[in-house]
């Protein structure tokens, strides 16, 4: 009899579909990291033809000290500060790149020429404080001729038109800085300055920096971030209070970048600043991801691990956590407000870490976070192939079964049945009503606990009733079964 009855139950969990069995999903790998939140995060081709995740490379944007900015992405009409129209573009490339997506091509006579609006630095009558120019470049030859950069322009003093270039070219190898009457003391516009850094060598990216400080006079030339020429613009050529500042004259002309250059660029700048600290890492600021709000369906299931598929070359690092609750709004909430590192060390934080993940975590609604962060001294950028997840559902329970029914000479009726097949069953709901599967009628559903019987009093004689029962477990929010077979009686 035993064997049957175990049989039975058996039968009954595989055609219910109910199992105890842990259940698994994964974010990443297939689903491309769809509905995930990226913050200073893009994808790249990763482990098995999948999407990985890393850090986004850096890239400038513009701020109140931004006068020009060309992140060489794609092509565009103006600038990123609006300052400047773009009359010609030069080739992009989305390949071969330095920061950000992309980078500019320019080869066979290719180049790009700006005109400058009203309120760039670049037009008329405008005088210059401190200044930044700066850019990434990757020069296939460097040969005598290859401009990076040409302005010219024409001013008045007195009766006499003067003119005005500033330029940026190859001369031995070496980058030239030139500038003819740009720097100007009042009484005078003329004057010459031209300072170059050291040799570079082909096929390799540099970044390249000229800054001014127009309190002392100093033009600093850096080649990645070191000092490679300085000199003084004054009448003695060392510092000194008489400084010769940049003036732009009446007619100015257009700034072309790349005439006759082979190789790259990207990242050209001009600010209104003396820049003192720039980081060249192409991986400089961390960046974080939320996951969609995960449904596992069931109250209380439990999770069992979170595992991340990942690699963290050199000192690269990736910290995951993890929120779940029963309370769908209360997941919303946390979800919204979310804001990376900062959510996560706040002192009401409600996240926790991957690796203090406790035997009890359980609900219904997980969601998971991740703050990737490079290693700045080898500017490098961890990866985040997949999260995987394994949980238990806590499954409703099952039905009670074998539901009987019969009247009582009083006009009542008793109703009984076998107990749940299902573990942890805290009580039984009695539902009754005057149509087939539907059970509204007063004091239906009737709470019986956990007793597998019951009388039912007060029902009108020779009506029809149908009766069902639905069992429920323990728990923060209990679960409740599938109705039971049906049964009909008239008292």
């Amino acid at each position: 009899m035993k064997k049957t009855n175990t049989l039975i139950i058996c039968t009954i969990l595989l055609i219910s579909g109910y199992s105890a069995y842990p259940e698994s999903f994964s974010i990443g790998n297939e689903d491309d990291w769809k509905g995930t939140g990226l913050y200073n995060l893009e994808t790249t081709a990763g482990r098995g033809g999948f999407q990985d995740l890393i850090i986004k490379t850096t890239e400038l944007s513009p701020d109140d000290q931004t006068d020009l900015l060309l992140p060489f992405n794609s092509n565009a009409r103006k600038d990123r500060t609006g300052h400047y129209r773009i009359l010609e573009n030069p080739d992009y490339n989305q390949e071969f790149i330095k920061t950000g997506s992309g980078s500019a091509t320019f080869f066979s006579g290719k180049k790009m020429l700006l005109l400058p609006e009203e309120g760039a630095l670049l037009s008329a009558h405008t005088n210059w404080e401190d200044f930044t120019m700066e850019f990434w470049l990757y020069p296939a030859n460097p040969r005598e001729g290859e401009q990076i950069l040409q302005w010219k322009g024409l001013g008045r003093f007195e009766s006499h038109i003067y003119s005005q270039t500033v330029q940026c070219h190859f001369l031995n190898r070496k980058l030239v800085w030139s500038f003819d009457n740009f720097f100007q003391l009042p009484g005078s516009p003329f004057s010459h300055y031209e300072i170059s850094g050291d040799p570079l060598l082909p096929r390799e990216w540099h970044h390249h920096m000229l800054r001014y400080n127009s309190g002392t006079g100093m033009l600093e030339y850096l080649i990645d971030g070191k000092p490679s020429a300085i000199l003084y613009t004054t009448e003695s050529g060392n510092e000194s209070h008489t400084v010769y500042t940049p003036k732009i004259g009446e007619e100015p002309g257009a700034l072309k970048i790349g005439e006759n250059l082979t190789g790259f660029m990207d990242e050209f700048r001009i600010s209104t600043a003396f820049i003192e600290n720039r980081s060249l890492n192409r991986f400089y600021k961390s960046g974080y991801g939320l996951s969609a709000i995960q449904d596992l369906k069931y109250p209380d299931s439990q999770l069992k691990s979170l595992k991340l598929v990942k690699n963290t070359p050199g000192y690269t690092e990736i910290f995951p956590y993890y929120f779940i609750t029963n309370n769908r709004l209360e997941a919303e909430q946390v979800y919204s407000d979310f804001h990376g590192e900062e959510t996560i060390l706040g002192a009401a934080s409600k996240w926790k870490s991957f690796d203090e993940m406790e035997e009890e975590s359980r609900g219904r609604f997980l969601i998971l976070s991740f703050l990737l962060y490079p290693d700045l001294k080898t500017d490098r950028t961890p990866y985040l192939s997949s999260i995987d997840i394994e949980y238990t559902p806590s499954l409703p329970p099952l039905p009670p079964s074998r539901l009987r029914i019969h009247r009582s000479d009083s006009g009542s009726v008793t109703l009984n049945w076998n107990a749940s097949p299902s573990s942890e069953v805290m009580g039984y709901l009695v539902f009754y009503g005057e149509k087939p599967g539907e059970y509204i009628y007063p004091g239906s559903p009737l709470d019986v606990g956990n007793a597998q019987t019951v009388e039912i009093a007060g029902l009108s004689p020779f009506k029809q009733y149908f009766f069902a029962i639905k069992s429920y477990n323990a728990g923060e929010l209990p679960q409740y079964s599938d109705f039971s077979e049906e049964k009909t009686i008239r008292p």
